[in-house]
């Protein structure tokens, strides 16, 4: 990216007027953006860009750059949840229908949310960009030839009917100086997306999963795993508003790019697939006389320590507590019985770490001598 580029999008992002922030979101708003920001990395890594770099909450609520470092292309989207019913001319734009016959005036279009992602786009010229308008619900907007918005996705409004696109053209020329070429319809799009609004999540770990089946299967039914631990990396992104000094500093406070994205691919195939272990060791405890609550507890506190693995996120106390299985299990020979041997560590840790929760204690030696078996 030049300097110039550089910039421009930091002047854009300390811009306030630029962007969607300021309690235009609910809690299910922000997961919706959230989860389809993922979704989209997802649906981008799946035919390996050579790179992405995802801004939240600078240019509108996303802004989709081709590159990290030297970007040519920028696509700014507002992602919006809505409850019921879909989208209106009046919603989107709150001009009047072409053919009413009590006119508004044309500068109402600056408080719509074409009209505030139109602003944005119109501010960026150093970069090839365009705006998306993304929405759990279609876009009630005629088409020419008899089709509607609602109904096909990704839609360029310069499919409009022409009544529709004169007026909105009309409208946007009002946001930009006089004398400039009229608002190029071509490069603004509405959008409708799958992901339901009550439960994203669910949605982006079945995404999550079909990526993974193809790209690394054995790792597969990590897929929420690997979700939980990429929401907690992106759910703060943009949470802080504050001007930033410099575009490196923007980076670090809002970004999110294809190698990162890549590096927390790259830690869960590191990691051996222990949740996968750990379910067979259980069944074997279960087997030998462990109690069904007590092997819940024990995949629960697993599965919290996996994530914070994988997030590298990890408490200094972890690393202890692993430093102190792995000096236990140190020339340990291959178990006959499960069980006897899991108590026996089991208790080696809580005379250590005796204010630890039991199941805390056992997850860890679980996980611990897992890898120890794997590696042995």
């Amino acid at each position: 990216m030049s300097v110039d580029s550089f910039g421009e999008v930091l002047e854009l992002a300390n811009n306030k007027s630029f962007s969607e922030t300021g309690g235009a979101h609910n809690q299910k708003g922000v997961e919706f953006q959230r989860n389809w920001a993922l979704v989209r990395m997802f649906e981008l890594e799946a035919v390996e860009p050579s790179d992405f770099l995802f801004l939240f909450e600078a240019i509108q609520d996303i802004a989709l750059f081709d590159s990290d470092q030297a970007p040519t292309n920028v696509k700014i989207f507002q992602v919006k949840k809505k409850d019921r019913n879909e989208w209106t001319w009046s919603s989107l734009t709150k001009l009047h229908a072409p053919k009413a016959r009590k006119k508004k005036p044309l500068e109402m279009i600056a408080g719509s949310p074409l009209g505030r992602i139109y602003v944005a786009l119109h501010a960026i010229k150093k970069l090839s960009a365009t705006a998306h308008f993304i929405s759990n619900v279609g876009c009630d907007l005629a088409l020419m030839g008899g089709a509607n918005a609602a109904t096909s996705l990704p839609v360029p409004l310069e499919k409009l009917t022409p009544q529709l696109s004169a007026l909105l053209v009309e409208g946007l020329a009002t946001l930009q100086a006089k004398g400039e070429p009229s608002p190029d319809l071509s490069k603004i799009y509405v959008e409708r997306v799958a992901i339901p609004v009550d439960d994203c999540a669910t949605y982006t770990v079945g995404v999550a999963h079909a990526f993974l089946a193809k790209r690394s299967p054995s790792h597969a039914g990590q897929a929420k795993a690997l979700v939980d631990t990429l929401l907690a990396k992106i759910g703060p992104l943009g949470a802080k508003t504050d001007t930033c000094a410099t575009f490196e500093e923007l980076r670090a406070q809002r970004g999110y790019s294809r190698s990162d994205f890549l590096g927390a691919l790259t830690d869960l195939q590191d990691i051996p697939d222990l949740l996968e272990h750990l379910n067979l060791w259980l069944i074997q405890l279960s087997s030998e006389g462990m109690g069904h609550i007590e092997i819940t507890r024990i995949r629960s506190s697993a599965a919290s320590i996996y994530r914070r693995n994988v997030l590298g996120s990890h408490a200094h106390e972890d690393d202890e507590i692993a430093g102190a299985c792995d000096d236990w299990l140190c020339g340990k020979v291959d178990p006959v019985a499960l069980l006897p041997f899991f108590r026996e560590g089991e208790d080696h840790l809580r005379t250590i770490f005796p204010l630890r929760p039991v199941a805390f204690l056992q997850a860890q030696f679980a996980l611990r001598a897992i890898k120890w078996a794997v590696e042995a």
